[in-house]
This record gives structure tokens, C-alpha cells and sequence, in this order.
């Protein structure tokens, strides 16, 4: 391995950990509700169970953060929890309306840091990259993904 590739890891980590952080809103705590909405949505996406726990494994938080997180965002009328209907089955947690925009004005707010961060790059260069990205969360997915 040569130099520069020893250093693509740290990269890649200095990347999320500086874009994790970003939200153009003057409260941090925006940032937190839009990650946990992110969440929700991607297991919905994905017809997965939006439980805490489930929540808490695509965050990467531990259980009580994400129940805090999720209570929060509950609070500011973002998502809702319905309760069990039996035993043995854990809460379903949607994304509300307000939920929902705010994460279309996320969305928007992302496309647009893109677009102003890849003016000058050729067409193909964006294309390359947004490829990339999506091989590389598709492989985590993969790799922690439930054997079938």
C-alpha cells in the first residue's frame, strides 16, 4: 500500500465526522432531529422496523440516546410513536408532516452544499462521486445487514 492510500481511511472519517456536524440552522439540535428523521425514513425505506432499538442501530447511539432523540423529536411534532397492540411487539415510529418537511428543506439544503461544492467539476466527475458514495453506504448496509 503507498502512502496516500494509507491515509484514505482517515479521509473518509474526516469527511463524515466534518459533514455530521453541519445543519444551516442556528440550533445544533436541528442537526439531531433531522439525523433521527434520516433514520426513520431510511428504515422505512427499506421496510424495516422503526422501533428504538432498530433507530438506535442506524444511528449508532445506544439505546437511550436514541429514545431521547426520538422523545425529542416527538416533542417538536416531527415524528409520532404508536404503542404495541400486543405483547412482544415493539413501538412503530413514523415520520409526521412537519417531520417530512423538515426533511424535504434537509434534502434541499444538502443538494444544494453539493451543487455549490461541485460547480466547477465536470458533469462526470459528480456522477463518479455520487456513485462511489452509494457503493460505499450500500456496503456498510451490506455489512450490517441481518444474515438472510
Amino acid at each position: 500500500m503507498d502512502d496516500a492510500a494509507e491515509h484514505h481511511g482517515q479521509a473518509l472519517f474526516a469527511f463524515v465526522r466534518f459533514w455530521s456536524r453541519r445543519w444551516t440552522g442556528a440550533d445544533p439540535q436541528r442537526g439531531r432531529d433531522v439525523m433521527v428523521l434520516e433514520a426513520v425514513h431510511a428504515l422505512t425505506a427499506r421496510q424495516r422496523p422503526t422501533s428504538i432499538n432498530d433507530l438506535a442501530r442506524e444511528l449508532g447511539v445506544d439505546q437511550s440516546g436514541a429514545s431521547r432523540m426520538v422523545a425529542r423529536a416527538e416533542q417538536q411534532g416531527l415524528l409520532t410513536r404508536r404503542a404495541p397492540t400486543r405483547v412482544g411487539v415493539t413501538s412503530a415510529i413514523t415520520v409526521t408532516a412537519a417531520g417530512e418537511e423538515l426533511l424535504r428543506q434537509a434534502h434541499a439544503w444538502q443538494n444544494e452544499v453539493l451543487r455549490t461544492l461541485t460547480a466547477d467539476w465536470p458533469a462526470g466527475d459528480v456522477a463518479t462521486l455520487m456513485t462511489l458514495m452509494n457503493r460505499l453506504v450500500q456496503a456498510q448496509s451490506d455489512l450490517g445487514a441481518p444474515p438472510p
